[in-house]
């Protein structure tokens, strides 16, 4: 089977009575070089306030900036990016409804229609993709990358193959490993995965040598 294809395959039974959200190619690495295939993120205490804010992406801009939801602030103060980002952040937060303008004598102010929850989101687990274990690729740099850096809470191969002992042994320990029939949707969990310490410092191998 391709690997789009059992993506899907998986993504569509991560889902299956699952609250959080699985998402697609998120980029997990520091250097914008490690882009993981899915990511489950479940969900933190303000999930549901995050969800009732607007169903839209809130650019990462208008999150980061200092408007709040108390006084309205001229939107050029709020941003230490490129005015002309800062700009499209305020449009578009302006037209999902996270932020709400007022004009005062002919300058923009905005607020935040409600305080963003900074705790929306629980562990995320992040998953790499390869069905077929005889054609890796650079599957054991990728999930080594990930072991070290640990952005992700736990990170885990899904494959259709059989795994063999060599094939657990050429992966790095904190990585866990899922067996994935899209054909029957069963899940077998070959190991269970260690978690990480994303909130300590991690390191990003970038020469492959």
């Amino acid at each position: 089977m391709r690997e789009f294809a059992f993506e899907l395959a998986l993504c569509a039974h991560l889902e299956a009575g699952f609250d959080g959200i699985v998402s697609r190619q998120l980029g997990a690495s520091g250097s914008g070089s490690r882009v993981i295939d899915v990511a489950r993120i479940e969900p933190g205490p303000g999930f549901d306030d995050r969800a009732g804010l607007t169903p839209e992406t809130i650019p990462d801009a208008a999150i980061e900036s200092r408007v709040g939801a108390g006084e309205a602030r001229y939107w050029k103060d709020c941003f230490d990016c490129h005015p002309e980002r800062a700009r499209e952040a305020t449009e578009r937060a302006i037209e999902i409804g996270f932020f709400e303008p007022e004009r005062r004598g002919g300058r923009e102010y905005v607020r935040q229609v409600t305080r963003y929850p900074d705790d929306w989101f629980g562990r995320i687990v992040g998953i790499e993709n390869k069905p077929d274990l005889g054609s890796p690729g650079d599957l054991e740099d990728q999930l080594r990358t990930d072991a070290s850096l640990a952005m992700l809470d736990e990170a885990v191969l899904a494959t259709a193959s059989y795994v063999t002992g060599a094939h657990l042994h050429r992966i790095p320990d904190e990585i866990g490993v899922w067996r994935f029939d899209p054909g029957s949707e069963t899940r077998e969990v070959v190991r269970e995965p260690t978690p990480l310490s994303p909130a300590e410092p991690g390191i990003e191998p970038l020469d492959r040598g």
